[in-house]
């Protein structure tokens, strides 16, 4: 008889690995179980397969957890002791049934029965004993037992006669059941949480390649079986998963696998297409892809285009009512992002019937879709008439300065009508302030206006009407970024040296009566007047801290970023302030508490230490953190953080 080899013959094979390792992998919880679990040899039937350990744990959940660890050989120089591990129960990472298999192959390696690649000794045996094996497997893992019927049925290989058999293509020897249970068990032992669905797609991955393989074979039939089932059963159960993108992949992928049974018939012969039913089934799936998707952001599939390319006439018919079905009334920004999806659907079936256009246009108008309308018309040469859409629907800022967009790229002829629609659109909102300055939208909406106009004015060599803007601008919000604004209009090209210099003094003295502190430090370090920077910082450091909504402070009242901007700026002209404003931003940092506080408070050291070295103060830098490290040496990681900078 043959000698059976253990893992402690060839463990030399293979890198070693030490407690330490293995407990570096894992965390505390899942080490210290995983070490109970090795003790009492919960690790059952561990094999070493070329590579890879493979083992079952039996705990008292139910079905067995397969473990799995593929190791690296010994002569790996990599950082690395393992090249992957993996367990069927919901814990990700190396959890403690992993950690008892890792500590079995250290501790116990002769527990290990080494086997050759199992598909070379497979072919070993005979009809007869594969037989009992197989019969063995579904005993142990009932759960197997549909998906070992459906593999009997795939085309693994099809003799030359049997792929002329006719009818195959049309032939349906799968059962939907079958596929049905396979999809739940996936569902059932992914468990929950945010982990579950990656675990779910990979299954869902596994049963999508059966459909490939009959596509592959021409057996659309039973391809759209498993495509069309896995599918309807995914969508049913696909509100309790908290899904990041991973199975709604799937979807896109059973879309993309009927689509291509749709695409597939109109190349077959007679004999091999689908009968009227079945089409009518494969379609009422994809328009349930084609709902999900429009539901939960997309799948990926053009499932509009693909109906609309291969249906034929009476089927469209079916398809544009069960569409139209989906219209919601109202205008509300849900109803509209739905009707959208809905008529962009209509419109492709229409033009499938080689509809005219003013069928098509009737469309967006019946949907109250007047972007969709008027860009249409644009893209027709009815500018005219878009423009006339434009002006008695679109309100919204986003759809307004896109469409103006659109018109100056039609030339300069368009250009004053572009503008004149922005500019009626925004004086139509300035009544609308008035006693309003607490509303927010309409406040926004202006703002957006003015910006786009302001631009416009500019790039088409109006600096006057540009400039005025953008001091409306300022005057309805003074901060840094309408400074700026106000600064570029006056500064181009097309105006008077004196313009800027008349108007800055105005725009800092607002700024200074309205105690706009932030925004001054802002601008005197972008204009690199590090003096007015430092009185500005002083101003906002006497200001009284005032609470907002009861929630906080406002970043006016709490300056501690300022205090580091003018620190840096400060540094050479001014190296005392430098120092008295980075010590306030370390003492607030630590009073923060937590490691990456102590880490930006050490960067900050860092320099202050620079600074008094720099002026051969360094009695003075000592005596600072000894007085610093004294009066916070119960902080441990703060320690540990001023070791590492050698502070």
């Amino acid at each position: 008889m043959a000698k059976i080899h253990t893992g402690a013959d060839v463990k030399r094979q293979f890198k070693p690995l030490s407690e330490a390792d293995i407990q570096a992998y894992s965390d505390e919880a899942s080490f210290q179980k995983g070490y109970d679990y090795y003790l009492h040899h919960a690790i059952i039937e561990p094999t070493l397969s070329e590579s890879v350990l493979r083992a079952f744990y039996h705990g008292s959940s139910g079905s067995p957890y397969r473990v799995e660890v593929t190791l690296l050989p010994a002569d790996d120089k990599s950082a690395h002791k393992l090249v992957s591990a993996g367990c069927s129960c919901p814990q990700a990472g190396i959890c403690k049934h992993l950690v008892a298999l890792l500590l079995t192959w250290l501790h116990q390696p002769e527990r290990f029965v080494v086997r050759s690649r199992l598909m070379g000794r497979l072919s070993e045996k005979s009809r007869e004993e594969l037989l009992a094996l197989l019969d063995q497997l579904v005993q142990r893992q009932p759960d197997i037992e549909p998906m070992v019927e459906l593999l009997v049925e795939l085309p693994l290989a099809i003799p030359a006669q049997e792929k002329n058999r006719p009818g195959r293509g049309k032939e349906r020897t799968v059962d939907p059941s079958t596929i049905e249970s396979q999809v739940a068990s996936a569902f059932y032992h992914a468990g929950e949480g945010w982990g579950a669905a990656s675990r779910v797609a990979a299954e869902l991955d596994r049963l999508c390649d059966i459909g490939k393989s009959f596509a592959e074979a021409g057996e659309w039939a039973n391809a759209q079986v498993v495509y069309a089932t896995i599918a309807e059963e995914t969508i049913i159960q696909y509100e309790g998963l908290h899904d990041e993108g991973q199975v709604s992949w799937i979807l896109g992928v059973c879309a993309a696998g009927l689509v291509a049974c749709l695409n597939a018939q109109s190349t077959l012969p007679k004999r091999e297409q689908l009968d009227a039913e079945e089409r009518e089934e494969l379609l009422t799936t994809l328009f349930d892809l084609w709902k999900f998707g429009d539901n939960y952001g997309g799948i990926g599939v053009d499932v509009a285009g693909a109906i609309a390319g291969n249906a034929t006439a009476r089927e469209r018919k079916w398809v544009e009512a069960w569409v139209r079905e989906e219209m919601r009334p109202g205008q509300d920004s849900s109803s509209t992002w739905r009707n959208r999806s809905v008529v962009d659907f209509v419109v492709k079936l229409k033009q499938a019937e080689h509809a005219s256009e003013e069928d098509v246009l009737k469309e967006y108008r019946h949907a109250g879709l007047y972007k969709e309308l008027a860009e249409r018309l644009l893209q027709l040469g009815r500018e005219n008439e878009a423009l006339d859409v434009a002006q008695a629907h679109l309100t919204e800022p986003m759809d307004v300065t896109r469409f103006a967009e659109q018109l100056l790229k039609l030339g300069e002829a368009w250009r004053e009508q572009a503008l004149a629609f922005v500019e009626t659109r925004l004086n139509e909102l300035k009544p609308a302030l008035q006693g309003k300055s607490q509303d927010f939208t309409s406040a926004y909406t202006v703002d957006t206006y003015r910006r786009w106009l302001s631009e416009k004015y500019l790039l088409y060599g109006k600096a006057k009407q540009a400039l005025d803007m953008e001091l409306v601008r300022f005057q309805a919000s003074p901060d840094h970024t309408t400074y700026r604004s106000v600064r570029s209009a006056a500064q181009a090209a097309d105006q008077p040296e004196e313009v800027w210099s008349g108007l800055r003094p105005q725009l800092i003295r607002t700024l200074e009566q309205q105690g706009r502190w932030g925004a001054l430090v802002t601008i005197y370090l972008d204009e690199g007047e590090v003096g007015q920077a430092l009185a500005a910082l002083a101003e906002m450091e006497r200001a009284p801290r005032t609470s907002l909504y009861g929630y906080g402070y406002r970043a006016e009242g709490a300056p501690s970023h300022y205090q580091a901007q003018v620190a840096e700026a400060a540094e050479e002209s001014y190296p005392d302030e430098a120092i008295r404003l980075y010590k306030s931003v370390v003492q607030r940092l630590i009073d923060g508490r937590g490691r990456e506080n102590y880490q930006q408070a050490t960067g900050y050291l860092a320099r202050i230490r620079g600074l008094h070295q720099k002026q051969g103060r360094e009695p003075e830098w000592q005596a600072y953190m000894a007085t610093l490290r004294n009066s916070n040496k119960s902080l441990r990681a703060l320690k540990e953080e001023l070791d590492k900078r050698d502070l």
